[in-house]
């Protein structure tokens, strides 16, 4: 009982304090564009909330290192354990996947996710853009779209 309070509260906080992403027209991939998540960085927030639960931040940005704009695109923050998150398989856990919007070249968007401290110690958080594969990078290019515990492409 105690664990499915834990997971619910983990997923109301992921999806009440994951920015929201925007929609910048009607933009669609093109060859060239090329997602990198140059920040993923976990942060210890210090403030007692008195919910009982250690709070920490996922802090992320990405940026569209190509030469066309990406489309709009999703990507997924949750808990990972081994599963290849560009494949769309997901189990029954914690996440968030939500839509981005377009990136200009050069274009990035910062933000931060909520993780509690279970997630962080036992280093199952992971965030991965374009999920779904729209964008029209290469699998070269798809290698620094992602991180997690056990990978940092910062």
């Amino acid at each position: 009982m105690i664990g499915k309070k834990i997971v619910r509260a983990a997923v109301l906080a992921l999806a009440v304090a994951a920015p929201m992403a925007v929609a910048t027209g009607t933009a669609h991939a093109a060859p060239g564009s090329d997602l990198d998540l140059t920040k993923c960085k976990i942060v210890d927030d210090p403030v007692n909330y008195g919910d009982g639960i250690d709070w920490y931040k996922l802090e992320y940005t990405y940026v569209n290192e190509g030469t066309a704009p990406t489309g709009a695109f999703t990507l997924r923050v949750r808990p990972v354990y081994g599963v290849d998150q560009f494949s769309g398989t997901v189990k029954n856990e914690a996440h968030v996947e939500q839509g981005a919007g377009s990136l200009n070249p050069g274009q990035s968007r910062s933000g931060f996710y909520w993780l509690t401290k279970k997630v962080v110690d036992d280093r199952t958080w992971g965030m991965f853009l374009d999920v779904k594969k729209v964008t029209g990078e290469t699998p070269q290019q798809q290698q620094d779209s992602f991180c997690s515990a056990f990978v940092d492409n910062t």
